[in-house]
């Protein structure tokens, strides 16, 4: 049943999924000209000076991009199920309504956490490719709150997708947009570090949760 579940994900999201892997790529693609481009036309002394000593971000373009991957996802996988009852009628299959909506979420969390993947492989590879490797490992640090920011975008979405009530799902939706601001406040490296796994913890309280709305549809009148 699970792997006809997984199946059934994977046809929902593959255009989605290209689409996305596309436009990390591309991301990627152009911190890599960005960058070329800035040694050709400044002097190294002045790129280490601007980074280092100013503490101006090189690759803030990937900033919202996990955000938005996460989005992405849950709109592709969650939202055709919400048309026409399609939920409720998923919620009928011969398997526990609590571990179908954790196998969808974790499906949709597993390519996320792939996309997140090749963000950090490609970061710290490009970065690497003109800086030290102190530098390099720095970025993938200073990075780890927008990678959080894919998963807190991809469940809070679902959250307000899965919720058969208006008001919940404006709560959802004003709960996911602060932690999502309080994620995004940093300017310069490694600013998250001492309280990253306290926000890693948070974020996890959002798996139950995911199960209310589910419920709630389920046995609304």
């Amino acid at each position: 049943m699970l792997r006809a579940i997984f199946l059934k994900e994977w046809l929902k999201l593959r255009w989605s999924l290209f689409g996305l892997l596309l436009l990390h790529l591309c991301l990627l693609g152009y911190l890599w000209l960005r960058l070329r481009h800035q040694f050709q036309v400044e002097h190294s002394e002045m790129i280490w000076y601007w980074v280092f000593e100013l503490r101006r971000l090189l690759y803030d373009q990937l900033m919202l991009l996990p955000a938005l991957t996460g989005v992405v996802i849950a709109v592709a996988q969650f939202g055709p199920e919400m048309l026409g009852g399609r939920f409720r009628l998923s919620l009928h299959l011969p398997v526990r309504g609590d571990l179908l909506v954790w196998a969808w979420v974790a499906f949709g969390a597993g390519v996320g956490a792939l996309l997140a993947l090749l963000d950090v492989v490609g970061l710290y590879g490009l970065i690497g490719l003109f800086f030290p490797r102190e530098a390099a490992a720095s970025a993938v640090l200073t990075a780890l709150p927008w990678l959080l920011g894919g998963w807190v975008a991809y469940v809070g979405t679902t959250l307000v997708l899965l919720e058969p009530a208006a008001a919940r799902r404006v709560v959802y939706l004003v709960l996911g947009l602060a932690f999502l601001a309080l994620l995004y406040r940093h300017r310069g490296y490694q600013e998250y570090d001492r309280i990253l796994p306290a926000l890693i913890a948070a974020s996890l309280l959002l798996v139950p949760a995911v199960i209310l709305p589910a419920h709630r549809y389920r046995h609304r009148s």
